[in-house]
């Protein structure tokens, strides 16, 4: 069984360079688009191997592929420019998840056919987090000011970190039952961030101070990579926020690591090899997800799949207009073209696959699992394909 799951996951991981090389010499596409095209062709098609054969199981994408996803944003984040756009980052990644949260699980529960306001909910948490990796890509080619990249990094980084922490609370929530009181949840939120940031820091800089002492690439290389899994595990283990306690871990190595106990072997070293999982773990995400999408019954109620991205439409512009608005009566003022990027460069990526490829098929969830597949993934296509392919000809429109 083992060896026949291995060799399964040999054949996606070709699948996926496979699909990399036709992106570079056929498609021109970007990667991601092309990938979720991949990974729908799959579902539609029903080909691959099916999921039980690949031994898949909810905690391998918990405790496997998230943390080297969530260090490898974090290592390359500049702590001085994240400090100097805080408000923003903290607005957008912190409040501005929490009502998108609530705003597209008002949507979806009310219009989306799914008639749990719980379950819709649930389903704004997981499509949440955002991924700006294209969007970063295009800003760099047409040389963006560095404050509007830092803000859509950064948020990209903690909104992460906040959808997933809500997701979590919400899903054991539902799971066991106890509903979701507010009290209850604020003060859970709250204990699992604080302590999940506080034990990332401090094994951040235990890791740091040792690797003052080391001149060995691969070593420090090695002590990167079981840091951002014990972080995460560590951080679990003790009922925190593994998610918060690995970017808090992946920010002191990428800053004070980085400038203070790093060569430059050693960063380069680093930044291949976390960038190199990134892409397997991204590749392996959307296959699966395609896997999971050939199980869907063929009678999904489609409406629930527009509606779910006009949901997520809605939360995303009301957030991002209203706290871009209410930032420039308080604080700093940033061009108002800004906000217009910040709404349409909200895409959503792996993060949110992964969140839906965690949700078990068990108590309420095994009636509302495959609309919520089909409606996530739907987001996700939409976000990468329509909002990702016009986003140059926004960025140009604007003159940014």
């Amino acid at each position: 069984m083992i060896e026949h799951a291995v060799g399964i996951y040999i054949g996606l991981l070709l699948l996926s360079c496979v699909i990399a090389i036709a992106t570079k010499m056929v498609t021109h596409l970007p990667y991601t688009i092309f990938l979720t095209l991949v990974g729908l062709g799959i579902g539609v098609l029903g080909i691959g191997p099916e999921i039980e054969e690949t031994g898949f199981g909810h905690d391998l994408i918990f405790f496997v592929f998230l943390p080297p996803l969530l260090f490898q944003g974090a290592f390359h984040m500049n702590l001085n420019s994240l400090l100097k756009q805080f408000w923003p980052i903290i607005c957008f990644a912190v409040p501005g998840v929490i009502v998108s949260t609530l705003l597209v699980g008002g949507v979806v529960g009310w219009l989306g056919g799914i008639s749990s306001m719980m379950v819709a909910i649930l389903f704004g948490a997981l499509i949440s987090p955002t991924d700006p990796v294209s969007v970063l890509s295009l800003f760099k080619d047409v040389g963006a000011p560095e404050d509007l990249k830092t803000i859509v990094e950064g948020e990209s980084l903690f909104n992460d970190a906040t959808g997933v922490v809500l997701f979590t609370i919400l899903l054991k929530g539902l799971l066991e039952g106890q509903g979701f009181g507010f009290g209850q949840a604020a003060y859970e939120f709250v204990k699992v961030s604080v302590g999940g940031l506080l034990l990332g820091a401090l094994l951040g800089w235990i890791v740091f101070k040792v690797m003052r002492h080391l001149e060995d690439h691969l070593l420090e290389n090695a002590l990167c990579l079981v840091l951002a899994y014990g972080s995460f595990w560590l951080a679990e283990g003790m009922h925190l926020s593994g998610v918060i306690g690995t970017v808090m871990a992946g920010l002191m190595i990428g800053n004070y690591g980085r400038r203070l106990s790093m060569s430059e072997k050693t960063i380069q070293t680093v930044e291949i090899f976390f960038e190199s999982i990134g892409f397997l773990i991204n590749s392996l995400l959307f296959i699966l997800i395609g896997l999971e999408l050939r199980e869907v019954p063929g009678n999904i109620m489609w409406m629930t799949v527009f509606v779910a991205i006009a949901a997520m439409l809605i939360g995303r512009a009301a957030v991002s207009y209203s706290f871009y608005w209410l930032l420039n009566q308080v604080g700093t003022q940033r061009p108002k073209k800004w906000k217009h990027i910040l709404f349409w460069g909200g895409l959503r990526g792996s993060i949110p696959i992964a969140l839906l490829l965690q949700l078990p098929n068990e108590g309420v969830l095994v009636t509302w699992r495959p609309m919520l597949l089909v409606a996530g993934f739907g987001c996700v296509f939409f976000s990468l394909v329509v909002q990702g392919l016009t986003m140059k000809p926004l960025i140009r429109k604007l003159g940014i």
